[in-house]
């Protein structure tokens, strides 16, 4: 076949990265920056300008899940591949393949299901999203590295920070032109804050700067390596131990109650919280008719008496007429990204300025209602960066965050910056309040 000549668009930062002839990188950005862009033109131009004396070149593109990371990369790569009339063929059955008109095909797998990758032979591999695979050493140094042997190929690790974990050794190990042994170094590190790609607006990242926490910032969009890996919740380790002589109640006064109801396989979780942000009460339930559901909330809320904060999103808005049809003072919650984002980082500072505290686990609670649930969730949960810039709290893949969610309900009814005593005394006179109205 005759050659074609194809041109791509590529920013200054991306410049420097295609120019390097390091035979590996690890390329660490922050978001928004143009990685996924550079990947496709680190690809697309090696398959036009290299000839295998095997024949056709066969490129991997790995993201630590296959659905939705590998279908973006599949749908990004395609779209550009097409731009510039270079598509003979796509598959979009798993694995996905971009099958080129010179013959060479780019394969997309999942880094989480490692045994498919082996066996393979790739001239090239970009390992997407590297911070997110906790066991990015075990993938190289099994699968991938034998990936590229017989082709003597390249490889790309790129990502966002997660924490000084896998991906930081990587990038240790690409700062020094020569190894240990005084050998040139095959490895070559970059990194690039946000603000290097000249196509975001300045005046975007300060919005972000100024909207998110400053850690995550930091993370995200700084491109840095934080000792806390971006953890939604600071201060774990201290509030555990500020919270050895808490306890769970079998009934209290003057709460605010946070229910989550279950969806799908999640949990129906309960959570109270006394005037003095102390969890006092929790329980938690599935697969439950709803009818039993509704009575079991009732009856905790008879025995943790105050305000109850009821997610009334989807299968919420029946529960919550059954209820306050019996009495109960309810306040319906329907989530928005936003003010989700706004109870989220409320229960952050509960956290963070030593207010909070959860009794330790107790077996003698049975390991439904072990109050390790909440632990755990505070310790998963994590967020993720949408496309506009805008922060999403959630739990990862594989974890619940039913408690951590019925938590942040009941902390929104709190006002931390008040003493208990002060709490004690608005919420004397609000009861007051509220049994005069009853009186007339």
């Amino acid at each position: 076949m005759t050659s074609k000549e194809v041109s791509f668009d590529a920013h200054h930062g991306q410049q420097l990265v295609l120019a390097d002839k390091h035979r590996f990188m690890t390329l660490v950005c922050g978001r928004r920056w143009g990685k996924d862009h550079l990947a496709c033109i680190k690809i697309l131009s090696h398959s036009l300008s290299h000839v295998s004396p095997r024949g056709g070149k066969i490129y991997a593109w790995l993201n630590p899940v296959y659905n939705p990371q590998g279908k973006e990369s599949f749908r990004v790569l395609k779209m550009f591949a097409e731009s510039g009339g270079l598509v003979q063929k796509t598959i979009e059955t798993p694995p996905m393949e971009v099958r080129l008109i010179n013959g060479d095909k780019i394969v997309f797998f999942s880094a989480d299901q490692p045994d498919n990758l082996r066996g393979g032979q790739y001239d090239g591999v970009i390992i997407n999203e590297a911070g997110l695979i906790s066991d990015l050493d075990d993938l190289w140094s099994g699968p991938v590295a034998a990936m590229l042997l017989d082709r003597a190929g390249w490889a790309w690790l790129q990502g966002t920070p997660k924490g000084k974990g896998p991906l930081h050794k990587f990038f240790l190990r690409g700062l020094t032109d020569v190894t240990d042994k005084g050998k040139p170094n095959p490895w070559k590190s970059f990194r690039f804050p946000t603000k290097t790609n000249p196509f975001i607006p300045p005046e975007e990242l300060e919005r972000l700067k100024d909207e998110l926490p400053e850690d995550i910032f930091q993370q995200e969009f700084l491109a840095e390596f934080l000792d806390s890996g971006g953890a939604v919740f600071r201060g774990l380790d201290t509030m555990r131990s500020r919270s050895e002589n808490a306890v769970i109640l079998p009934q209290s006064d003057m709460c605010r109650v946070g229910v989550d109801l279950a969806k799908h396989t999640d949990f129906t979780v309960c959570v109270a919280l006394d005037p003095a942000s102390n969890v006092v009460g929790f329980d938690r339930f599935n697969n439950l008719d709803w009818g039993i559901v509704t009575e079991r909330i009732e009856r905790f809320c008879s025995r943790y008496r105050g305000t109850v904060v009821l997610d009334a999103s989807g299968v919420g808005d029946p529960i919550y007429d059954n209820l306050t049809g019996k009495g109960l003072a309810i306040r319906p919650v329907k989530f928005t990204n936003e003010r989700k984002v706004k109870m989220v980082q409320n229960l952050m500072l509960l956290i963070e300025e030593g207010i909070l505290k959860i009794p330790w686990p107790n077996s003698s609670h049975g390991i439904a209602n072990s109050t390790e649930h909440i632990w755990q969730e505070l310790e998963a949960y994590s967020y993720t960066i949408t496309s506009t810039g805008r922060i999403r709290y959630e739990a990862p893949k594989g974890f619940h965050d039913d408690c951590v969610t019925a938590l942040f309900l009941a902390a929104s009814e709190l006002a931390p910056q008040m003493s208990a005593h002060e709490m004690y005394q608005s919420l004397d006179l609000e009861r007051e309040i509220g049994q005069a109205s009853h009186d007339y």
